[in-house]
Formats: structure tokens, C-alpha cells, sequence
């Protein structure tokens, strides 16, 4: 019998959204597509409207996500030189590492010596761009600062976790096939967790540069998702990790389960039309053989977050798979409804997979579907009634109760295609927690800089919320985080 993989954590940067407020802003349906923040290079130097102009890009609309210039080196043990130069997206995985075990209600010392892997999808080097402008510059770090490899590896050392740690580059479909493979390997028993994302920053105007002058961005700055105004996408900047686990472990360990991954795999177009060019049949495989591996009817999928980039190929060619694979064996009166977080935050291209699973992730959770923005007139090349595909055009509630199926289509430009199903998690009834004392709240960090940022941030946290609040937010900081040396509590009368 294949092992089942629990989601037990996730943490993610976005544009114009944190943890707190993603959601939300996909239900009020908000468009984050601005322009690449000006602290990165000048727009005028790289900018021009003709796109046969040498050296420069026709749009730099983008989603981003600003200043991502402060990093706590010394949390991480790391240098001031080290850091500097340390690609940002190094530095922002650290970051997402701690938050995403803390999510899940782990300690980070708990994890060391564990067979915890590590699968993170990567393709961009802008920053090892920006250093080559100045060979200078280059000492002993920099191979490790900017290496896809250590980007991984970095994790694992940090976290002290000893499975497999490696980056994936299959473009935008790379942080959907590293989570496959992490799920893979908890499926064969090889380890029991793993962390599984990926990360895409605009460092350097190269990306924007190259994929201007192939035609593939849009003039109008922004992702038209199945609209006939579709054309092109929008790069996007962004990072999320999960936190996978053996479901039969999680359980046992009392660990909370966001949900379940149900299924995964992964395919390549192999020869077609062109090498970009996607592939109806070689995505309808993957679909096919996704939901037949793991046992689940077409007819019980509840909602497809699909690749939906808002180009006039991609677009036709994906609905025509789906609905080759999946709408058209269900009921004529039941349409299988399918949408793109990428109408509202743009494509987060080797990242873009982590987009597509977050919103699946509250999909799942919320029982709920945010409307895919921007469509004012269907796309006429998509015959969306013969396929039995419905668009979100508006927010759709899902089944109130009842097994969740949330499927999730992420496709590389050079045909590496990955496919995830989700499935809600009803946990089993838990007596409740016999009452033995108070529990202090605990502010903890390593300095008294991050002791005062950190005592600010819990204030406002608890500013926001309802007084009965504190003792979760105690038990939490007290018994779920790991303790810093530097300390300062409040007695919390409030029972265990």
C-alpha cells in the first residue's frame, strides 16, 4: 500500500500579501502586478517600448516583492561579508526554513540529525549576474553564495538535516517537480519529511531582457488568464516552503495536518511543433495517469488551479488537455471549474508551482475557490462548454463537508510537466488537554535587537486578536518555538 504524505507546514513571500492577508486578498479578488521595484536597476537604462532595441526590455511590469535588502546574518551564523555576497535568495530561504517549522509547530533544534530532505526548485542566477559585472568583487564565498546546488545545501546544513538536498532547475515547472520528488521520497521510505518549495527574485534585468525579445511578455502588464486579451505573462518574484511528512508519522507525533497529498507525477513533451511549444497530449497523459495512480475519479475533483500563464498558446493548449483528461469524463452537468492565482500575483516562474500549491493549499482548507481576476471576455480559442471547463469568474464555495480533491498543473517552457493532488484532512476527535498550570509568554531571540523587533511584533499580533487568545500564543512561544538566550516573559495566568 503507498504511504500517504502529509502537509504539516508551509511559509511563503508574495507580492502585496503576507501570511496573514493572502487569502483575504484573493477572496476581495486585489491585482498585485505593479512594476520591478526601482531599487533594483534603472528603468531607463532597460527600458524601451520596441523590442528589437538592443539591450533592453519592452515591459518591466512585474509583481514583487520590494525591499529585500534586510537579512539577520547573525541568526544564521553567518558573516556580514559572507552575506553581502550571499544571493538574496539564500538568504530569503533561511528565513522561510525557520517560519515554515514553526508553522507547523516544530522546533528547528527538534529536526537536527534527522533524515529531513531538502527539494527546492531554482532557476535563476541574476545575482552571480550582477557580481560578473564587477570580477572584483569575487572571493571565497561566492561560489557558495551563488550555486543552485548550495541553495539547497545551505538548508541543510543550517537545519543540520542529513537526507537528500537538491535543487531542481525544469523552469517554471521546478518547484512542482521538486515537491514531487520529495513526496517520492517519503513514498519509498527513503526518509519520513522533507522540505519541498522554491524561489524565483529579480535581481538583474537579464530575465526581462531575454524573455522580451522572445515575444513572451505582455505589452499590457498583466496575466489575462483565459481571456481573450491574453498576451503574454508577467514575471513575478516570490518564494514558499512546505513542510512534507509521512502521514502515518505525522499522526503519531500529533502533528497538525493542513492536508494530504494524494498524488504527484511528472512527464516531458518530448518532440513536438517546436521546443517551447506545449504539448495537449503530453499534459493529458500526465493528468490521466495523476488521478489513475491515485485511485480518484475525474468526477470527484473539486477545483484545478491550472499553470494558466495568460498566453494566447499556452492558455488553448492547457484547457484543451484538461478538458481532454478530466472535464470531458465527468457529468455534462458538472463541469470541472479550474482558475490561476497568477491573474493576481503574476507567474513566479521556477516558483510558480509554490503559488499554484499555496492557493490550492487554502483551497482546501477554506473549502472556498477565489474568483480568477481580470477575464472580461472568455478567450473565443478555447471551447470551454465541449470541454466541460468552467472558469472561476467569481468566488465559488466548495462542499461544506466531505473529501476535498484539489488538483494543481505547473508546465516548464521546455516541456517538463508536474502535476499535485490535494485531499482535505478531517482530523480524529482529540480529548482535551488536561489543565496543570500557567504558562508564561515568552518573548525569545538571539540579540536584544531581535528581542525588542520580536516583542513589538508579538504586541501587535495580540493587539489584533481577541483577549482569549493569549495562553495559544503562550503555549506556542513557550513549548513550540526554540528558546534564544536572550529572554523576557510576562506571567500568563491563563491555564494549561
Amino acid at each position: 500500500m503507498r504511504k500517504k504524505v502529509a502537509i504539516i507546514g508551509a511559509s511563503f513571500r508574495f507580492p502585496g500579501s503576507t501570511s496573514a492577508t493572502f487569502w483575504q486578498n484573493l477572496l476581495e479578488g486585489h491585482d498585485f502586478i505593479t512594476q520591478v521595484d526601482p531599487s533594483r536597476w534603472s528603468r531607463d537604462a532597460f527600458f524601451h517600448p520596441d523590442k528589437a532595441n538592443p539591450g533592453t526590455a519592452y515591459t518591466l511590469a512585474a509583481g514583487t516583492l520590494g525591499d529585500i535588502s534586510t537579512f539577520d546574518a547573525g541568526f544564521f551564523s553567518i558573516s556580514p561579508r559572507e552575506a553581502a555576497i550571499m544571493d538574496p535568495q539564500q538568504r530569503l530561504l533561511l528565513e522561510l526554513g525557520w517560519e515554515v517549522f514553526e508553522n507547523a509547530g516544530v522546533k528547528p533544534s527538534s529536526v537536527r540529525g534527522s533524515n529531513c530532505g531538502v527539494y527546492l526548485g531554482i532557476a535563476s542566477t541574476d545575482y552571480a549576474y550582477r557580481l560578473s559585472h564587477d570580477l572584483s568583487l569575487v572571493d571565497a564565498s561566492t561560489a557558495t553564495g551563488n550555486t543552485f546546488s548550495i541553495a539547497a545545501n545551505r538548508l541543510s546544513y543550517f537545519y543540520d538535516l542529513h537526507g537528500p538536498s537538491m535543487a531542481v532547475d525544469t523552469a517554471c515547472s521546478s518547484s512542482l517537480v521538486a515537491f514531487h520528488q520529495a513526496c517520492q521520497a517519503i513514498q519509498s521510505g527513503d526518509i519520513d519529511q522533507a522540505l519541498a518549495g522554491g524561489i524565483s527574485l529579480h535581481l538583474h534585468p537579464f530575465g526581462f531582457l531575454i524573455f522580451s525579445k522572445a515575444s513572451m511578455l505582455s505589452r499590457k502588464g498583466r496575466c489575462n488568464v483565459f481571456d481573450e486579451a491574453g498576451d503574454g505573462y508577467v514575471r513575478s518574484e516570490g518564494a514558499g516552503l512546505f513542510y512534507l511528512k509521512d502521514y502515518d508519522k505525522a499522526v503519531a507525533d500529533g502533528n497538525q495536518i493542513l492536508a494530504v497529498v494524494a498524488g504527484s507525477a511528472v512527464n516531458t513533451d518530448g518532440r513536438k511543433s517546436g521546443l517551447t511549444v506545449p504539448s495537449a497530449d503530453a499534459q493529458a497523459a500526465l493528468m490521466t495517469q495523476a488521478y489513475a495512480s491515485a485511485g480518484i475519479s475525474p468526477a470527484d475533483i473539486d477545483y484545478l488551479e491550472a499553470h494558466g500563464t495568460g498566453t494566447p498558446v499556452g492558455d488553448p493548449i492547457e484547457s484543451r488537455a484538461i478538458g481532454l483528461a478530466l472535464g470531458q469524463v465527468r457529468g455534462a452537468d458538472k463541469p470541472l471549474l479550474i482558475g490561476s492565482v497568477k491573474s493576481n500575483i503574476g507567474h513566479l516562474e521556477a516558483a510558480s508551482g509554490v503559488a499554484g500549491l499555496m492557493k490550492a493549499l487554502y483551497c482546501v482548507t477554506e473549502r472556498q475557490v477565489p474568483a480568477t481576476i481580470g477575464i472580461k471576455n472568455l478567450n473565443p480559442r478555447i471551447p470551454f462548454a465541449d470541454l466541460n471547463l468552467n472558469v472561476a469568474t467569481r468566488n465559488h464555495a466548495l462542499k461544506p463537508s466531505g473529501t476535498l480533491v484539489v488538483g494543481v498543473n505547473s508546465f516548464g517552457f521546455g516541456g517538463a510537466n508536474a502535476h499535485v493532488i490535494l485531499q482535505s484532512h478531517t482530523p480524529d476527535p482529540t480529548p482535551p488537554v488536561a489543565q496543570t498550570g500557567p504558562v508564561p509568554l515568552m518573548v525569545t531571540a538571539k540579540d536584544g535587537a531581535g528581542l525588542a523587533a520580536m516583542a513589538e511584533s508579538i504586541a501587535q499580533h495580540l493587539s489584533d486578536q481577541p483577549a482569549d487568545s493569549l495562553y495559544d500564543v503562550a503555549y506556542q512561544a513557550m513549548l513550540r518555538r526554540d528558546l534564544h538566550p536572550q529572554r523576557v516573559w510576562r506571567t500568563s495566568y491563563l491555564p494549561v
